[in-house]
């Protein structure tokens, strides 16, 4: 059975954003980000609209054209924004208030004034989540989860983790993780314990040379699509499989590639 999924996708080899639709290689669209680098983060905020997180704050573009329709461009350092379903936006990354050593969550209103900040000291993070009324903070070997002051409230890590990208809170309260260069995806029960792993390199066929496990996105059915992100710059289209989808249970159920058009699938965001 063909893949059919129509998703927007950060090619981090060619900094490039795309359309793509998996039934139709000659569909949708792509756009250069040379104007927004560092590109990391996605997010529907919309039936029409996305935005796309990048070094100096974000974008909202519109789904089917591509079309840049508002920008925020203003710090640097940015690793991740987040929109909330009241309109405030969340902006994560590295000394965006001027100090050193230090990771801030910054909250925008609806007008993308600040209202409000919170820092801690640290020096890596990656994509950030809401989780409750505190974050999920990938901090390279671990995930910190904290309030909304940045105070830790836990740590969720798993043996192998490296340059982790992404932890995503479940409904039922657990966690999904993605290992970034542990090239695996981790699932932590609501106490924090560390229930499974699943997709590693001994558990997935050799073609998918799994690399680094970047975005990934918990379908409605259940499934779980991952981008296997390999590797900086423009000619890496061909060295494994670059989007993974795995069942509930993570066995990998389906892979797709595109190497003409993608070198690095790092970015993902499903929209149907």
């Amino acid at each position: 059975m063909t893949l059919a999924l129509r998703f927007l996708a950060i090619d981090e080899g060619r900094q490039r954003l795309h359309l793509i639709d998996t039934r139709d290689g000659t569909a949708g669209w792509q756009r250069d980000l040379d104007q927004y680098p560092l590109a990391r983060d996605l997010q529907r905020i919309g039936a029409d609209r996305a935005l796309v997180g990048f070094e100096r704050g974000f974008v909202e573009i519109d789904v089917d054209s591509g079309d840049i329709v508002r920008v925020c461009d203003r710090w640097s350092g940015v690793t991740a924004a987040r929109r909330l379903d009241d309109g405030r936006t969340l902006v994560t990354g590295m000394n965006l208030d001027g100090g050193e050593n230090g990771i801030d969550v910054l909250t925008l209103d609806a007008d993308l004034r600040v209202i409000a900040t919170a820092r801690r000291e640290g020096d890596y993070v990656r994509l950030m989540r809401p989780a409750g009324d505190g974050y999920l903070l990938c901090t390279n070997d671990h995930i910190l989860e904290t309030d909304a002051a940045l105070r830790p409230r836990r740590r969720l890590a798993a043996p192998g983790f490296e340059h982790a990208w992404m932890a995503e809170r479940l409904a039922d309260g657990s966690t999904l993780v993605a290992a970034g260069y542990g090239a695996f995806m981790a699932r932590f029960d609501a106490e924090g314990h560390l229930v499974c792993t699943f997709g590693g390199r001994d558990a997935v066929p050799a073609e998918v040379a799994p690399l680094f496990y970047a975005t990934f996105q918990v379908l409605a059915d259940g499934r779980i699509a991952v981008a296997n992100w390999q590797g900086h710059g423009p000619d890496n289209g061909h060295k494994g499989r670059q989007l993974l989808v795995f069942d509930a249970d993570g066995t990998l159920v389906d892979t797709w590639s595109d190497p003409v058009r993608i070198s690095s699938l790092q970015g993902l965001l499903v929209l149907a």
